[in-house]
């Protein structure tokens, strides 16, 4: 449980917003949700409110996140005029979802609005959300690249490489001594003569698992000590290092390119991380201890929203839809 910072009472877990301030009037949010007419919590709302002109501005501030089509929809059409949640006659708790769902939006939204503009620039083939592409490399190699991915090719003379700038892809590389074929990824470079193995990539790591061959990793602060993968190896890169992982099944980590998603004792945080990538809305998160639960399951990833719906009723989470697909689960 997270602790409230103005109140010291314990508020529901979930989202962290990075500002202490924000991050407070989002675990109002939470608790007005629950008790909405509740003479006690109402009255310590507005002592925290009336503390301090900045814990206004911040609760205001997510009832008026406005400048974006998506967002006024999904909280400004919903939120009363008069900031204090006081229960009205027809007034939903949907309205407060929303408000809740602005204070993730705040963070998620550059990610599922407005795509990074740098890597529009530089990518000579992307995928958009939902959407799987097989590529054809000038080599004879060829790539599938997954839901809203993104690469950079650089082949001619000695060189074949390959800058993976977003999200994941399949290699199958046609064989050739003389010019190694590499995948640059955010931590690491995979370097290969012919084999066929996956790399994803994020802000926290590469993840590369060989299917068949042979490949060496090495991390790109650190190009001096590769490690060699056999078939069937999973291996992460961060900042830390290289890590081998558990050896997975095959059938689960390739999965995706056939459209499906397999998984075995994950966690949900982990599964709803992986189902975030095949749904153009956000989807958010609000609960910690659900998070942690360990599932399993075999979905379509053309309908992230409706394996989320059933993994819900798994794990006892609540799950709501606001305007624009937005997806809501605690």
């Amino acid at each position: 449980m997270r602790q409230d910072r103005s109140s010291g009472k314990k508020a529901e877990p979930g989202y962290r917003h990075a500002d202490p301030v924000t991050d407070a009037a989002l675990d109002w949010f939470v608790r007005l949700l629950d008790a909405p007419a509740d003479p006690t919590t109402l009255a310590a709302y507005r002592a925290w409110r009336q503390s301090d002109a900045r814990h206004a501005q911040a609760f205001d501030r997510l009832t008026e996140v406005g400048g974006m089509a998506e967002l006024h929809s999904a909280t400004l059409a919903h939120v009363p005029a008069n900031p204090v949640p006081m229960r009205r006659p027809g007034h939903s708790r949907r309205a407060w979802m929303g408000a809740i769902a602005a204070t993730g939006l705040l963070a998620v939204v550059g990610t599922h609005l407005y795509p990074d503009l740098k890597t529009r620039w530089s990518a000579d083939h992307r995928t958009a959300v939902g959407e799987r592409r097989e590529v054809a490399l000038p080599d004879g190699s060829r790539l599938v690249l997954d839901s809203d991915s993104a690469v950079a090719l650089a082949f001619g003379g000695e060189e074949r490489r390959v800058a993976l700038l977003r999200g994941r892809a399949w290699f199958d590389v046609v064989r050739d001594t003389a010019r190694p074929f590499r995948v640059v990824a955010g931590f690491s470079t995979v370097e290969v003569t012919g084999t066929a193995f996956s790399v994803q990539s994020d802000d926290r790591g590469d993840s590369v698992f060989l299917e068949r061959g042979r490949v060496t990793v090495s991390r790109l602060d650190d190009p001096g000590r590769p490690v060699t993968l056999a078939p069937g190896d999973r291996l992460t890169a961060t900042a830390r290092g290289l890590t081998m992982q558990p050896r997975p099944d095959p059938a689960e980590a390739l999965s995706w390119r056939d459209g499906r998603y397999a998984f075995h004792n994950e966690r949900f945080d982990t599964v709803v991380d992986t189902l975030r990538r095949y749904h153009a809305a956000p989807i958010l998160l609000l609960d910690d201890r659900i998070g942690m639960t360990r599932v399993s399951g075999n979905y379509r990833l053309d309908d992230p929203a409706g394996a989320l719906k059933a993994l819900a009723g798994m794990v006892g989470a609540r799950i709501s839809s606001l305007p624009g697909g937005i997806l809501v689960l605690r």
